[in-house]
């Protein structure tokens, strides 16, 4: 499917937004994103939308705790048995036992509610997305003292638990006949190399294919977001299709990598710059500058010798990153900016 979608500077998202209207929250992200419009994730709402709880429906052994902010995995003498469950119902395949319920994904239900309605025809693909398995993992703290991540068990618990959010989402996404982007998105690759994150090269990489597999053999797109700097050629030699990073802040470390991404364009990848900052910068930034910014780093690349139809086929516009800790405000103004930061890079096509 990667080669009959070209990116040509259309925009999505991350996922985020601080509202708690979920209609006002839909509206904006298919008002500002016209092509591939993503469904909201709403932390105000309720602690169930946060990043890190949001997948956690059907995980054995989880502990809410009273705070109704912090889960974790509690070991005992039934956990072989609740893994067991676990494993049966997830080699049955069918996706619909790994739901994501309205409680924890409102923006979810209202975005498949204003597809059935009113299909746009100006929309190009679809896009949901889940929290990757190694951000989860490392998120996730076992009554042992270990985190998740280091556990055997619970590490690949947690792949295919979010393996199978992203076949849910997809299945549903797919009903349109459009092209459907799944997003796992990756804040704690940030911590990839150093002393906070013990693990190897190759286990990341094979955590991380084994969710884009489960979509790409559905006839899906995958992408990863990381919105600090990472080791980029990591996620490049993946099986990923789309790598989004935060090209405001990050533009000279990502593009460090000029090899990789020539390599990984040339496999059918895209690259989703983030250009739109989701932060109080956005406040003082223009399209202009954006728009400044954004050709200086394709400029580059065509400098290095990479094709600039190549590029310009294979390119997305988003945030920077999710803008659900912003105000209302500064997140309406993330939105219409990706929008006309779009349209204006449209028109050097």
């Amino acid at each position: 499917m990667a080669t009959h979608f070209k990116g040509n500077f259309s925009a999505t998202a991350i996922g985020s937004l601080p509202h708690t209207n979920v209609e006002a929250a839909c509206e904006l992200m298919f008002r500002s994103l016209p092509e591939i419009p993503c469904w909201p994730q709403l932390p105000k709402i309720s602690a169930q939308e946060e990043m890190c709880i949001q997948y956690t429906e059907g995980l054995p052994c989880l502990n809410i705790h009273p705070d109704g902010k912090t889960v974790s995995i509690n070991v005992s003498d039934d956990t072989s048995s609740a893994l067991a469950d676990f494993y049966e119902a997830y080699l049955k395949n069918e996706p619909d036992l790994f739901q994501i319920s309205p409680t924890c994904s409102a923006g979810f239900y209202a975005m498949i509610e204003r597809l059935n309605k009113s299909p746009q025809k100006s929309l190009r693909a679809l896009k949901g997305q889940v929290v990757g398995p190694i951000t989860l993992a490392g998120s996730l703290k076992l009554s042992t003292g270990i985190s998740a991540l280091y556990s055997e068990e619970f590490f690949d618990v947690v792949i295919k638990l979010m393996s199978m959010k992203a076949y849910w989402q997809f299945k549903n996404l797919s009903r349109y006949g459009l092209p459907v982007i799944i997003f796992a998105d990756e804040p704690y690759l940030t911590s990839f190399g150093s002393a906070f994150m013990n693990i190897s090269r190759e286990r990341a990489i094979c955590a991380l294919n084994e969710v884009y597999e489960t979509v790409q053999s559905q006839g899906g797109l995958t992408g990863t977001h990381c919105c600090g700097n990472t080791d980029w050629a990591m996620l490049m030699d993946s099986k990923v299709d789309i790598v989004s990073f935060d090209a405001y802040e990050f533009m000279d470390k990502y593009l460090m990598y000029w090899r990789e991404i020539q390599a990984f364009l040339d496999r059918d990848g895209y690259v989703a710059w983030g250009i739109v900052p989701t932060s109080p910068k956005i406040n003082i930034t223009s399209l202009n500058d954006l728009r400044k910014k954004l050709k200086e780093g394709i400029q580059f690349l065509v400098d290095k010798g990479i094709s600039r139809s190549l590029i310009y086929d294979r390119s997305i516009i988003t945030p920077s990153c999710g803008t659900g800790t912003l105000t209302m405000a500064e997140a309406e103004r993330v939105m219409t900016l990706t929008h006309d930061i779009s349209v204006a890079m449209k028109d050097t096509l």
